[in-house]
């Protein structure tokens, strides 16, 4: 490699690092929110299949809740946070109904998610 194309790459690369750096200290709230809500939209999906319910009009405020308020707060999510609650809502949309049974069970599935993505902010 010649001397000319080590000293560009070194230039290329400190610029777009310095441009990353100043996105996330800038801009990381920003991002953040866009990263929750792509879970959040895959889920609303599962939500249209199901019967209009006082029940169904509940899991979408507790989901809300999450979405918005709790899980913004976290510093780190992965994939596999969400499989069983979305395994939950896809044994429910079977029926086309959720019941306060379903319901309660989804409240379980959110509060350990709550947990695990606590317990990852103290390590």
């Amino acid at each position: 490699m010649k001397n000319s194309c080590f000293i560009r790459l070194v230039f290329i690369l400190t610029i777009i690092i310095g441009v990353i750096v100043y996105l996330v200290q800038t801009k990381w709230d920003t991002i953040k929110n866009m990263l929750v809500n792509v879970p959040r939209k895959g889920i609303e999906k599962n939500l249209v299949k199901f019967k209009e319910s006082p029940e169904k009009d509940s899991l979408k405020a507790l989901l809300d809740d999450f979405f918005s308020k709790k899980l913004v707060n976290f510093n780190q999510l992965n994939n596999n946070m969400f499989d069983p609650l979305v395994t939950s809502l896809k044994e429910a949309s079977h029926d086309s109904l959720i019941n306060k049974d379903r319901l309660n069970q989804i409240k379980q599935i959110l509060k350990k998610i709550e947990d695990e993505g606590s317990k990852k902010d103290r390590n």
